[in-house]
């Protein structure tokens, strides 16, 4: 089952409350995951991980190489 874009950023923001105790309000679309919130490539991993156990399917890591924020590691996944 495909998840909208929205569906996926509440799920990812949810993992990196969870997991790395980053501050709500720090957690928009826009957020560089390195630059903004400190996620390492060891944290990267984990948030994978995760999303694969949220949309039932694997992901290459491959395909996030790009991604510098939290919406735009939203747009791929929803579009997976």
């Amino acid at each position: 089952m495909a998840h909208s874009k929205q569906e996926v950023l509440e799920h990812i923001n949810g993992v990196l409350i969870d997991l790395f105790e980053i501050e709500k309000d720090k957690l928009v679309p826009e957020a560089k995951l390195y630059d903004d919130l400190d996620i390492d490539s060891i944290d990267t991993i984990d948030l994978l991980i995760e999303l694969k156990k949220f949309v039932g399917k694997d992901i290459d890591a491959d395909a996030f190489i790009d991604a510098k924020t939290i919406g735009e590691v939203a747009e791929i996944i929803s579009n997976m």
